[in-house]
């Protein structure tokens, strides 16, 4: 067993080592898909092109092999293009469009690449279908509580769950690949703290536990994902807003009162959720404070814990995401002309090392290896 397990690590190592890190990113407001390099060995971050991927260009998900990036529009007509992320360059190939239930704000592809899934804020519902299919009638949904936020499938690919944010529901789901479809596990839900909001996922690497951010509270909850069943079961919740940032509990926004423009006080508005490929550090964005704050995992339990919070320079960070090696985080912001790269210290110590130019409201971000000639 020995042999084999070297033969592997070898392998990968060599295959790293032949292998470009790019990150893609969206920016709704001027319809570009921005493609940077990151360089692994200090974070330096570089803009490489940008294409124009069409009006209101928001989630990305890119497949696990680093060969394909799919993107949704969510402007009428509603849609998803695929990309071909060419080896080398990583450039973008356009392959193909298809459509969407409605306005995706969210968008992710199952472990096997044969299925896109999609949540919509607006209409309350979550989706599957199959990738590359221009048959409408093949688009799968399934009505949510108030904002579906989410929807991702775990490591095994077995399960899928949702951030249900109107309602506090996290929302599970058996992934069936053969037919294309989601089926609800025991009851459909697990509550999660009332007016939390919950939003995005992450999973740790093994696939035993996820967890979910919550909105309005800014804060992480961690659940066991039952390895049979799929069933969730709460393990704790953290919060990660410290009083020094004096921001009150959030509100349910929508397109109505996104910006709370007649609330004048400063309200929590987190974002998104990342986690190291080691999984004992988690990340989360805070759009009100500019900030992002980080919580370690204990990876035999699941059991999460606020460490710190740290401002970053982008203006109403959205989406973040971490580096292949688990060295660098990139930060984008809405209201920023850059996106960031910032060191990861032991204990998730935050500091920035390098930027580049962005999109106008960049949100999305996708980072992928892809291999060298």
């Amino acid at each position: 067993m020995i042999k084999p397990l070297l033969f592997a690590i070898a392998a990968g190592l060599s295959l790293n080592a032949h292998a470009a890190t790019f990150a893609y990113i969206s920016s709704p407001a001027d319809g570009l898909i921005s493609q940077y390099r990151l360089d692994e060995s200090n974070g330096a971050l570089s803009l490489v092109q940008q294409i124009r991927a069409g009006e209101q260009v928001n989630p990305l998900a890119a497949s696990l092999d680093g060969s394909r990036l799919y993107a949704a529009l969510r402007a009428k007509p509603f849609k998803v293009l695929g990309y071909q992320i060419e080896p080398g360059s990583g450039h973008l190939k356009t392959l193909s469009e298809a459509p969407l239930a409605d306005s995706l704000a969210y968008l992710s592809l199952d472990h096997t690449g044969r299925y896109l899934l999609g949540a919509s804020y607006g209409a309350d519902l979550v989706s599957i279908q199959p990738v590359d299919s221009t048959d409408a009638a093949q688009i799968k949904t399934y009505k949510t509580g108030l904002h579906a936020h989410s929807l991702r499938s775990d490591p095994s690919n077995r399960f899928a769950y949702a951030g249900n944010l109107g309602v506090d529901h996290v929302l599970q789901y058996r992934l069936d690949t053969a037919q294309g479809s989601l089926v609800p596990i025991g009851s459909g839900q697990v509550d999660a703290s009332v007016n939390s909001g919950p939003r995005h996922l992450a999973f740790s690497p093994d696939g035993k536990f996820v967890y979910v951010v919550g909105e309005m509270s800014g804060s992480v909850t961690s659940y066991a994902i039952d390895q049979t069943s799929g069933a969730l079961s709460l393990i704790n919740e953290a919060a990660g807003i410290p009083e020094r940032l004096k921001l009150a509990h959030g509100e349910v926004r929508d397109a109505r009162n996104n910006d709370l423009k007649d609330d004048p006080t400063p309200r929590i508005w987190a974002a998104d959720i990342r986690i190291t490929p080691q999984g004992n550090l988690l990340f989360i964005s805070e759009r009100a404070s500019s900030s992002v704050s980080v919580f370690k995992v204990d990876t035999a339990t699941g059991r999460v814990s606020f460490l710190e919070n740290y401002a970053v320079q982008e203006k109403q960070p959205r989406n973040i995401a971490v580096s292949p090696n688990g060295q660098w985080l990139l930060v984008s912001g809405e209201k920023s002309d850059t996106v960031g790269s910032y060191a990861i210290g032991q204990e998730g110590e935050l500091k920035r090392v390098s930027e580049a130019p962005s999109g106008k409201g960049a949100v999305w971000i996708e980072m992928v290896r892809v291999p060298q000639a």
